[in-house]
């Protein structure tokens, strides 16, 4: 029998275990990966949030804009005495009229209102201060039908790539290089 084909078993315990130099080797190789993944992660988490607000907010637009073309060019405010008419003319049923109504034609134009990921408000502010004031989810501009997140300027960017996307509007500020 060849020696060096069956180790003796005093040699084969003795190397069952991990070195002390082996095991800091692993701690620093995962220390390392944990370094470049991290920060990562949080960057996506960061870049998910700002395109969900970019999703949520063409959501809103397009319900408010549907509910304007459907009342025959009347914004979705018009008469509106409180800002939760407002809401319930987007989640409910209305008449030709706006008139919040179970049996009316048009609507709902969504299911509920999406919530501002940025500051987590699921509410909607009519005009008062420019969006950015972060008092609410969302600011509805009554001039010119628009809505626009209301989180903190200074937030409204994020970089995929290199390039610089306005989290509002999901445009290419900058090109990546």
């Amino acid at each position: 029998m060849n020696p060096q084909s069956h180790p003796s078993p005093s040699n084969h315990h003795a190397r069952s275990a991990f070195s002390l130099i082996e095991l800091v080797i692993v701690v620093v190789i995962i220390g390392i990966i944990g370094t470049i993944a991290i920060p990562r992660m949080s960057s996506s988490a960061e870049n998910a949030a700002a395109n969900a607000v970019i999703a949520d907010r063409a959501t809103l637009q397009r319900a408010i804009d549907l509910y304007e073309i459907e009342h025959q060019g009347v914004m979705i405010h018009v008469g509106a005495a409180t800002t939760n008419t407002y809401y319930l003319r987007l989640l409910k049923k209305t008449d030709l009229d706006g008139t919040v109504n179970d049996a009316g034609i048009y609507g709902p134009y969504i299911n509920t209102i999406p919530t501002n990921l940025h500051n987590g408000l699921p509410t909607v502010r009519i005009d008062g201060a420019p969006a950015g004031a972060n008092t609410h989810g969302w600011r509805y501009d009554s001039t010119s039908g628009t809505i626009e997140p209301d989180h903190t300027a200074g937030t409204r960017t994020f970089k995929i790539k290199g390039e610089t996307i306005d989290k509002v509007t999901g445009d290419t500020i900058t090109k990546g290089g």
